[in-house]
């Protein structure tokens, strides 16, 4: 079973080999791949902040199948966001880097033998 440990690798790998990839092809070289990488290390965990492993309700709501919809059709929406400052083009980062590292970790969850609910129970 994936533990915290395996899930920021696999996020951080992802989401910075993603953004470097990306910046190749446009023939860019910043640091944003790296950040990336430390951003999604970082918050992939969060599903298990919000429902951790020894709560009874462990992949519930936040572990599901419906939040993967919401939270892959807000990556979707902030793609789309065409910002206008610099404020916002660092705000749009930081959330769909966010987005895609809970996804990566749902993605991991529902791998395993447990895999994840439709909708899941709240509280």
């Amino acid at each position: 079973m994936p533990n915290g440990n395996f899930h920021r690798v696999v996020a951080a790998l992802t989401v910075g080999g993603a953004l470097a990839y990306d910046e190749n092809q446009k023939g860019q070289a910043t640091l944003k791949p790296l950040a990336g990488a430390g951003i999604a290390a970082f918050t992939t965990n969060l599903p298990d902040i919000l429902e951790p492993a020894k709560n009874p309700h462990h992949r519930q709501l936040f572990h599901s199948i419906m939040t993967a919809i919401a939270v892959g059709y807000t990556w979707k929406e902030l793609y789309e966001w065409q910002p206008e400052g610099d404020a916002q083009k660092c705000l749009r980062f930081l959330l769909m880097t966010g987005c895609a590292a809970y996804l990566i970790h749902l993605a991991l969850d529902a791998c395993t033998s447990k895999s994840l609910p439709l909708v899941g129970k709240i509280g």
